[in-house]
């Protein structure tokens, strides 16, 4: 498990369409995560958290912190 991965995860949530399908087909928190892990991507919950506080801590424009947090949200969706 990596903050590394976390940070990963965010950035490539945007590009990448098939981590994005591969998302959507998870139900919940759980299979989101053991999806990531089956692709070397894992992070905890806790680490994405923090991976998204420090992002946040360093957007210079408001859009970019928008990006961030919708992100965050996206991602909260998941917790039921």
């Amino acid at each position: 498990m990596s903050l590394q991965n976390a940070f990963t995860f965010i950035s490539d949530i945007d590009t990448d369409k098939e981590l994005r399908k591969s998302c959507y087909t998870c139900h919940s928190l759980d299979e989101l995560l053991v999806m990531l892990k089956g692709i070397n991507r894992s992070f905890t919950p806790d680490e994405f958290a923090d991976a998204i506080n420090m992002l946040l801590f360093k957007c210079q424009t408001y859009e970019q912190a928008d990006r961030v947090k919708e992100v965050d949200a996206w991602f909260h969706c998941f917790i039921r």
